[in-house]
């Protein structure tokens, strides 16, 4: 999943937090809320493809496989992807912002 998250972390760094927000709202197997964590991804991988300052992690494709498979089956792990990748974004401008103030110091 990692190279998923990696993406949706991407995303978040934008401040384009659609498919973070509706891969949030995963509530349980009906087929509304997989169809809505795929479109999701989708979207994501869209707007991923025009970025140019992120990098393109290996093994992306096997990720969103991966997910697709897993969020059929436990849909909270669509809840779970988004609080990593909001987590993994958030900490890393935490860090940018605390050595921007060290720098100045």
């Amino acid at each position: 999943m990692e190279p998923l998250i990696y993406v949706l972390s991407c995303l978040v760094r934008e401040k384009y937090y659609g498919p973070l927000d509706r891969l949030a709202r995963v509530e349980d197997s009906d087929e509304f809320y997989v169809t809505m964590a795929m479109e999701a991804v989708y979207d994501a991988l869209r707007y991923f493809g025009t970025l140019k300052d992120c990098a393109r992690p290996e093994g992306l494709e096997e990720a969103v496989r991966a997910f697709a498979a897993l969020v059929k089956r436990r849909p909270a792990v669509a809840k779970e992807v988004a609080f990593k990748a909001l987590a993994k974004a958030v900490g890393g401008e935490r860090q940018v912002v605390k050595g921007q103030a060290s720098a100045a110091k």
